[in-house]
């Protein structure tokens, strides 16, 4: 029998460019109130990237489905957490 799918919920991110008078900020990604639910074993990648002209950075979760889903760092953070990564990599690297 197969073990029971895990899912679980996220925020989806968006980007806030925020713009005081006379000066610009830096763009930065931020959870926004669309939350998903994905299930953990049809993720296929999470990777970071940098955010155009900016020093932050925003990642983004691949599926097996192909839907891609950008997330904060935070995010990613506790869907490797839930995937249990480090194990993963020690089981590799052993063979």
């Amino acid at each position: 029998m197969y073990p029971k799918a895990k899912y679980i919920n996220i925020f989806e991110s968006k980007f806030v460019h925020p713009n005081k008078t006379g000066r610009a900020g830096a763009t930065y990604a931020t959870n926004s109130d669309k939350t998903v639910t994905i299930r953990l074993d049809a993720v296929i990648s999470i990777h970071t990237e940098k955010i155009e002209y900016s020093h932050h950075r925003y990642c983004t979760v691949t599926m097996s489905n192909g839907f891609r889903y950008k997330i904060t760092e935070e995010t990613a953070e506790e869907i490797r957490l839930c995937l249990n990564i480090d194990s993963i990599h020690e089981v590799r690297g052993e063979g």
